[in-house]
């Protein structure tokens, strides 16, 4: 019933979202923001940031999700290094940017944020669902200044709802594409933490939230070009992390998309020569909110393990 509920309460707002004279309407967002708003040429976006030490754990959320759904993950690891969550323009704190909403324009505004608020590379990057796809394409964009990237339930290409031209390769948005994604919208059924209840409850009250998740699907089909025509990760330490839990109804359908799921899951491990794939038993797509501890368990290893080659280059150098 719950479910249902946060489904209809999801159609009102995307139905309020595309009424026209529809507006975002910033006093109904009384949370305010935890980290700092950056100004990138007449519009800011928002990051948080907390902890020190290198290199950067950088995150970035679902289509439909912002900063306050990493707040367990970042709550486990900011004691071993520097971690930043942010919202892309048009979610949590950040104001709307300009469109089309694909994957290079948002890669391309990260990059100026991290810039713009002087955090520095090293990265390693965190990304959860459509999250991971801007995180893959950041990660062959930026080579040089990415030391790990983290995929977490990350969409696969060949997952998203896009269909192809008439001479089947270029992917184009289809009508149903227009359509906003419909999820669970309240808190106790994603498993947020308590302390970022009430920023994810005021943010569902946007208009902004609802109109950049429908931007960002409707531009899936240029973001699925970008990233078809990316670089290799090569050697990058990558680690995937794919669900255990079934999210597909059960039936022959469900069973085709569950089984397809899990093997685009395990096709990303090969982006990189040092991919390494994880099965989260107890989490549905939301592995984040479900084991918090698990994805803080994986890039402390990766961090660690980064750590620990950069003293052997040093000590080698130091050698006469």
């Amino acid at each position: 019933m719950r479910v249902l509920q946060s489904a209809l309460s999801a159609i009102a707002l995307f139905i309020a979202s595309t009424t026209p004279g529809a507006i975002a309407d910033a006093n109904f967002y009384d949370v305010p923001p935890p980290g700092q708003l950056v100004d990138l040429g007449g519009y800011r976006l928002h990051i948080h940031c907390e902890g020190m030490g290198s290199p950067t754990v950088i995150f970035d959320a679902g289509l439909g999700d912002w900063s306050t759904h990493w707040t367990a993950v970042q709550n486990l690891l900011k004691s071993d290094t520097r971690v930043c969550s942010y919202d892309r323009a048009g979610y949590g704190w950040s104001d709307p940017g300009p469109r089309p909403r694909d994957s290079q324009r948002i890669v391309t505004e990260l990059h100026s944020l991290l810039e713009k608020a002087e955090i520095a590379p090293p990265y390693l990057l965190v990304g959860h669902s459509f999250g991971g796809l801007n995180m893959r394409l950041f990660a062959s964009t930026f080579t040089g200044e990415v030391s790990g990237l983290v995929l977490v339930e990350a969409s696969h290409p060949e997952s998203l709802p896009y269909q192809r031209d008439d001479d089947g390769k270029t992917p184009a948005t289809s009508q149903p594409n227009q359509m906003m994604v419909v999820y669970p919208t309240e808190p106790e059924v994603l498993h947020v933490p308590p302390e970022a209840e009430s920023a994810i409850n005021d943010s569902l009250l946007q208009t902004k939230s609802r109109m950049t998740s429908r931007g960002e699907y409707r531009a899936l089909g240029s973001s699925v070009l970008e990233l078809q025509h990316a670089q290799s990760f090569g050697d990058l330490p990558l680690t995937v992390l794919s669900r255990g839990k079934r999210e597909w109804p059960y039936g022959s359908e469900g069973d085709l998309k569950e089984k397809r799921w899990h093997s685009q899951q395990m096709e990303m491990v090969k982006l990189s020569s040092l991919g390494h794939f994880i099965v989260a038993e107890n989490s549905g797509h939301h592995i984040h909110l479900d084991q918090p501890e698990l994805v803080a368990g994986v890039v402390r290893d990766m961090l660690t393990e980064e750590r620990r080659e950069s003293a052997s280059v040093l000590r080698g150098m130091a050698l006469p």
